[in-house]
């Protein structure tokens, strides 16, 4: 409006100017014809002059408004389309930062100091469920839960508190469908034009983080919770750093409060002292190998309190080309006592089991030790005869007294066998050889044999190497398997009675069987033969074989049954063979 008023003002001047030349060519006609040539005069020339000069000078001003005029225009009409792309590039800009506000993945509200929702993009509204009239409005606490609301108008009132700063915090939503939405808002408070107080607030949707975080802190809750139940700790080792990480339970069981990190000389003074040398030993071997490592040691609790404790490491490569090391540790100290009860009970078993097959063994016991003590009197009374001769026979009184020593020997052993097997001792394990063993047994068993009427072969391999094991116990299993394979064949009628007694090296262990020709094994009872409650006296196999099978065990060997190719069952056991060195 400026550039046509300015435009109007020009083209004025220039009709003024063009009226007054005009006016002058008009006022010097007048002239001319009312006072007619006269060139003399000099008023006339001076009239004429000046009426000429102010000619001139109105066209020349005409002239220069003209120009200046045209001027302006060119002047005014560029401003004209400058001002004109301006607001093109105004209009542009602001439909351009239009589109990022409704569209930008960001939830964007303007709110006042009531928490009146004054405006909110597209894509805010949208990730809510509403459309934007239906929050516009609106207070803000529509979009959160009843719970959240309190929160909601404190950040509210933090931002109107420090206006111009920015405050952050992260608050649960809730969609128009209910579902919640998890956001971090970024706040600011500007004052506007007019005055009004405005709250800015940026919304990112962390939904999917929050699910992740609470679905990690679940799941460590949970995994806490079961090494908390089965006493069992997890562990990261650095071998290069020698920095340890425990979780809780860990800390838990080694009795130290939680930490970030644990040193390893820390964790060894918790070591018992007896078994820290082997500990080191071990550390320093899966340091140096970077291979998985095993091993149980105890801990000695401030309390005097010892615990023991088993620990699984598993080697693995880290980003740097380090070794590191993950694993388990766990508190397997109520496992050692219950092994330990176990065992007594057992123990208390076998005794028990040894004691009643004695009494069933007494006849046999009786001949066993009245054989030699018979052949002492025997002996004896003849020795009488050759001293009481004329003159004494020496020789032969001497022969007698040896023989008699040996049978008292002989009925000593026997006693000295059934005193062992009838007491109760504490596992005693040595290096032994098996075939002794079972002649041992062979002994005790032989009126058994004669008066069932069973033949006996043995099969015995010679210079077998030695076993560790505790000799009383070995005589209980061959003894309590003899007497079984007695007992199946007192069935059979039809065929002579058999026992085979054998044994041979097999790689790095003792193979002792003990074979019958009598019922044999049914097939539905193989694997029950060895339970501890089961026993079927038809066929004469229940007695000790659960005892024979656990005293097997103990001495890291394997006990079992099978049907013979023929009539009859055999049962045997391996039993390693001793290492020079080992315990």
């Amino acid at each position: 409006m400026m550039r046509n008023q300015t435009v109007k003002s020009w083209r004025s001047a220039e009709q003024w100017l063009l009226g007054s030349m005009v006016l002058a060519l008009a006022m010097a006609a007048f002239i001319w014809l009312v006072l007619g040539p006269a060139p003399a005069a000099p008023a006339y020339l001076t009239a004429v002059v000046l009426l000429i000069a102010s000619l001139l000078a109105s066209l020349f001003m005409m002239l220069r408004v003209g120009t200046t005029r045209r001027q302006m225009e060119a002047v005014l009409h560029g401003r004209a389309r400058a001002e004109q792309h301006a607001i093109e590039a105004l209009r542009h800009s602001e439909a351009q930062w239009k589109e990022v506000f409704e569209h930008n993945p960001v939830m964007y509200f303007m709110v006042d100091a009531a928490g009146t929702v004054l405006s909110v993009n597209t894509f805010g509204a949208a990730q809510l469920g509403y459309a934007v009239s239906e929050l516009l409005g609106q207070s803000v606490l529509k979009v959160f839960p009843a719970e959240e609301q309190h929160a909601a108008r404190s950040n509210v009132a933090i931002c109107l508190e420090n206006i111009g700063q920015t405050h952050s915090w992260e608050i649960c939503k809730v969609r128009k469908d209910g579902s919640a939405l998890w956001v971090r808002e970024n706040a600011k408070a500007v004052r506007r034009v007019d005055n009004q107080l405005i709250v800015l607030i940026a919304c990112e949707d962390v939904t999917e983080r929050k699910q992740a975080e609470n679905a990690l802190r679940q799941s460590e809750m949970y995994l806490a919770e079961a090494q908390r139940l089965s006493h069992t700790g997890s562990f990261g080792w650095g071998a290069g750093s020698g920095e340890i990480f425990w979780s809780e339970e860990t800390f838990r069981m080694f009795g130290f409060d939680k930490a970030p990190s644990i040193k390893f000389a820390t964790v060894m003074q918790r070591v018992h002292p007896d078994d820290r040398a082997r500990v080191q030993r071990t550390i320093d071997c899966a340091s140096s190998d970077g291979k998985d490592f095993e091993h149980g040691y105890r801990l000695l609790m401030p309390d005097g309190a010892v615990k023991h404790v088993h620990a699984t490491g598993h080697a693995v490569t880290d980003a740097s080309g380090g070794v590191e090391f993950v694993g388990a540790v766990t508190d397997v100290t109520a496992r050692k006592q219950a092994e330990v009860e176990l065992h007594e009970a057992q123990t208390n078993l076998a005794h028990v089991t040894r004691v009643t097959a004695l009494g069933e063994m007494a006849a046999s016991i009786a001949h066993e030790v009245n054989q030699p003590l018979a052949a002492v009197v025997t002996n004896a009374a003849a020795c009488l005869r050759w001293l009481d001769r004329e003159p004494a026979n020496l020789k032969e009184a001497r022969s007698t007294v040896q023989s008699i020593v040996k049978d008292g020997n002989r009925a000593g052993e026997v006693i000295q066998r059934v005193r062992a097997l009838a007491n109760k001792t504490a596992d005693q394990k040595a290096p032994l050889r098996v075939n002794e063993v079972v002649n041992e047994v062979i002994s005790l068993v032989q009126h058994d044999l004669l008066s069932h009427r069973v033949a006996l072969r043995l099969e015995l391999a010679p210079a077998l190497p030695p076993v560790l094991a505790d000799r009383i116990q070995l005589q209980q299993v061959i003894l309590n398997l003899v007497v079984n394979g007695i007992e199946a064949m007192q069935p059979v009628k039809d065929r002579p009675h058999e026992l085979v007694i054998g044994t041979r090296q097999d790689e790095s262990q003792v193979l002792v069987t003990v074979s019958d020709c009598g019922v044999g094994v049914a097939a539905e009872n193989a694997d029950r033969l060895f339970d501890a409650f089961f026993t079927t006296k038809s066929s004469g196999m229940g007695m000790g074989l659960s005892i024979c099978r656990s005293i097997v065990d103990a001495h890291g060997g394997r006990l079992s049954a099978s049907g013979n190719v023929g009539p009859g069952a055999t049962f045997q056991f391996t039993l390693p063979l001793h290492q020079e060195g080992s315990t």
